[in-house]
């Protein structure tokens, strides 16, 4: 056996061991969770930058011009207003306003203060002019209508009127409600729930079986109602209708919004996430009336405050607040046939992909058959 040199081991150059740790760590290293496959079949790196861009800017851009549209000068169109007087006070009024703009109000006589303050109650007009014992006239109005909504009102009526009139609030805010918009976040932050739960549900589960998606869109709901009951109602007491009133609403507010969200990216695939935004929570929001009444909406957004769920939610959860239950029936049915009509299309969806499927499958044997 050859004894080796120490000297010659000492002079030869050492040469890099390579380990598996001193290797280069690639960037699926990082992605936890993903399988290889999934982070290999990424977008190349041109459409992986444009489309984001392009999509972002889009759905910006749609938010911005929708909502400034909507509120940047809000003007009232036939706002009902109540009038308890004489004919001849009545006259003059609606006459001193429509000269002012003729668009800007539409007209409810009473027959005395009493019948316009039950109006009022009930949310069948915003505010009332009355006369008193001396016909001195009183505006009447809800405050729960919102500050905004109840200072265009006064400002219109002293402007026609040439000059300002008392002021009785028969329908106030609660305190813990001072500027009147604790319904619409309240309603905002479960549209925006029910829209993020919809995209994660299509994003790792797209051909979910429908039954288990609607399991899942059940617990959504059922926790999203007792979540917002438990801040809006018992913690913070900013929404002064029943507990159990506001979690079945924003229950069936989250199952609408989930149902609606998921039919969108069930037909239109991974365009159907921009789209739904802009839909749900860009005009459904914007025309929901909880910032300022429908009648302050242009004409091209007013008839979504009465047929999208985040409009329907907000009159519903209002009327229980503060006008005798006015639209909580209403809201109850056209939030669940909402429901109904979302699941029952995803459902037809279904049922004509598993037979085009199966088609498809019959189709060699049958061609084997003929030959």
């Amino acid at each position: 056996m050859s004894s080796q040199n120490p000297q010659a081991a000492l002079e030869e150059p050492s040469r890099p061991r390579h380990r598996a740790d001193d290797q280069p760590h690639h960037l699926d290293d990082t992605e936890h969770g993903i399988p290889a496959p999934v982070l290999a079949a990424g977008a190349p790196s041109r459409k992986a930058i444009t489309v984001p861009v392009v999509t972002s800017l889009i759905v910006g851009a749609a938010f911005i011009a929708v909502f400034l549209a909507a509120f940047h000068a809000p003007t009232s169109h036939r706002l009902p207003l109540g009038i308890a007087g004489p004919d001849t006070t009545a006259a003059r009024i609606e006459l001193a306003v429509n000269d002012l703009d003729g668009q800007a109000m539409s007209f409810h006589r009473y027959p005395d203060a009493a019948a316009a303050r039950a109006a009022i109650a009930h949310d069948e007009v915003p505010a009332a002019l009355v006369t008193d014992a001396h016909r001195h006239l009183k505006l009447m109005v809800a405050g729960a209508q919102g500050p905004s909504a109840i200072g265009s009102i006064q400002a219109t009526v002293a402007a026609a009127l040439g000059h300002p009139i008392p002021v009785s609030d028969t329908v106030p805010l609660t305190q813990h409600d001072s500027r009147g918009l604790s319904i619409f976040y309240s309603c905002f932050g479960v549209v925006l729930a029910g829209y993020l739960f919809a995209v994660s549900s299509y994003q790792l589960a797209p051909r979910m079986p429908l039954a288990a998606r609607i399991t899942s869109m059940a617990a959504f709901s059922a926790a999203s109602g007792l979540v917002v009951a438990s801040i809006a109602c018992l913690a913070l007491g900013a929404i002064p209708a029943a507990f159990a009133t506001t979690a079945a609403v924003t229950a069936l507010l989250a199952f609408s919004l989930a149902a609606s969200a998921g039919l969108i990216m069930r037909t239109c695939g991974p365009a159907g996430i921009p789209l739904a935004s802009i839909a749900l929570l860009i005009l459904g929001n914007a025309s929901s009336g909880g910032i300022l009444p429908p009648q302050y909406l242009p004409a091209w957004l007013t008839p979504l405050a009465y047929g999208m769920p985040p409009g329907i939610a907000v009159r519903a959860l209002r009327g229980a607040s503060y006008f005798h239950s006015a639209h909580l029936a209403t809201g109850y049915t056209l939030l669940a046939c909402w429901t109904v009509a979302c699941l029952t299309a995803q459902y037809a969806l279904d049922r004509a992909a598993r037979s085009r499927t199966r088609s498809k499958a019959t189709m060699p044997g049958l061609a084997q058959a003929s030959a």
